[in-house]
């Protein structure tokens, strides 16, 4: 049975990767949140890697409303492939990001990444609290040849099948403090990976810690996000995607829940409809996000103090959803399968994800008050 509010996410990503929701769906809940899940390796070799990249270069040309109903088909059946494919995804788009601003280099990076089905890991949110999401991750030294960089990524999603890493560091320029970019082969010397996630929900992600000791990467592989204290329109972008693919994401984890709930016919037709309100709120305001940032372009800060709201909205009812849809599908199950516990906890982890809310209040309620909204300021993780 597939769940009425799924039939279009599945649709679609049917459109960009034929017959790969039906792969994620030949093995049980519990194998493709393992931690030797294969469901990454098939998204590299079957997914829509090349979802935002355009067809010109090789990539599938989705849009936004289109990436949101592809993040909540792969939440609905494996959330951990759904949370490490949106580091790829919102990576790919700041790049495209890139290359629409002039930038060379990054439209044969878009095209290889496109046919050669590369995956990039992204660590630009440190896991640090109390951390900035616009923090320097990395210490760098500047040669005639490259940067060198040291420090390591924790938790960084995709880590052990990751084809290219994000590192960010700060550059002093005349202007003032930069954040900058840096894109690194995965086999670069001097990059290694530890265990470091403990939690079996989320575990097929991939998140371990990358480290990097003293690794060199090219001049040409480094590009400028902007000055620190005045967000650039790449890092506007950047944020964008992320906050948006992530509730998706997460929005695709609680729908595959209800769908459980549902298919079993749990309690009565008034609590499943009941679900089902809750999750078609949060479904309608996604999507009503995503036709916002395709039909404003040029206004992307009001997008993204917008969109906040929205992710924040979700985290509220995603909440409230999950707990009743577990407590639907009631003791026995509980008592027989970690699946239904597991589930539920993989609907929680938005809230985890920067910008906090609490850290955002300030912002967004100046924004509410004259309609002007920067994150670049008080962004704790």
């Amino acid at each position: 049975m597939t769940l009425a509010l799924l039939q279009r996410s599945r649709a679609i990503l049917e459109h960009f990767a034929p017959g790969f929701d039906a792969l994620l769906g030949e093995i049980p809940f519990a194998a493709r949140e393992a931690a030797d899940s294969p469901v990454v390796g098939w998204f590299k070799h079957h997914g829509p890697v090349g979802l935002l990249i355009n067809q010109e270069a090789g990539g599938l040309g989705a849009d936004a409303f289109q990436a949101v109903h592809v993040q909540l088909a792969l939440g609905a059946r494996s959330p951990s492939l759904a949370v490490a494919s949106t580091m790829h995804q919102f990576s790919v788009a700041s790049l495209v990001a890139i290359g629409q601003n002039g930038a060379g280099a990054e439209g044969l990076l878009l095209s290889a990444i496109a046919r050669q089905r590369l995956l990039l890991a992204s660590g630009f949110a440190e896991g640090v609290p109390g951390g900035g999401i616009l923090d320097a991750g990395m210490q760098a030294e500047q040669t005639p040849s490259g940067v060198i960089l040291s420090g390591s990524k924790k938790p960084c999603s995709l880590g052990k099948s990751m084809d290219l890493l994000t590192a960010s560091y700060s550059r002093i320029s005349p202007a003032g403090e930069e954040l900058m970019v840096a894109l690194i082969p995965a086999s670069a010397p001097g990059i290694s990976h530890q265990p470091f996630w403990q939690n079996s929900a989320l575990a097929a992600a991939e998140s371990v810690e990358v480290r990097l000791d003293r690794v060199l990467v090219d001049n040409k592989m480094v590009f400028s996000a902007g000055l620190k204290t005045q967000l650039g329109e790449v890092q506007t972008i950047g944020f964008i995607w992320f906050e948006l693919l992530i509730s998706a994401s997460y929005l695709g984890a609680c729908l595959g829940l209800v769908e459980a709930v549902v298919a079993q016919q749990r309690w009565s037709e008034h609590h499943r409809v009941e679900l089902a309100a809750q999750m078609q709120l949060c479904l309608s305001a996604l999507e009503g996000a995503a036709l916002d940032i395709q039909r404003h372009p040029d206004d992307l800060s009001a997008i993204l103090a917008r969109l906040l709201l929205v992710r924040y909205g979700i985290e509220q009812l995603l909440a409230s959803t999950s707990d009743q849809a577990h407590q639907m599908l009631g003791g026995l199950d509980f008592i027989r399968s970690t699946d239904s516990s597991q589930w539920m906890l993989s609907c929680r982890g938005l809230q985890f994800h920067p910008p906090a809310k609490i850290a955002m209040s300030k912002n967004l309620d100046a924004y509410l008050q004259d309609a002007s909204f920067s994150i670049a300021k008080g962004v704790a993780a």
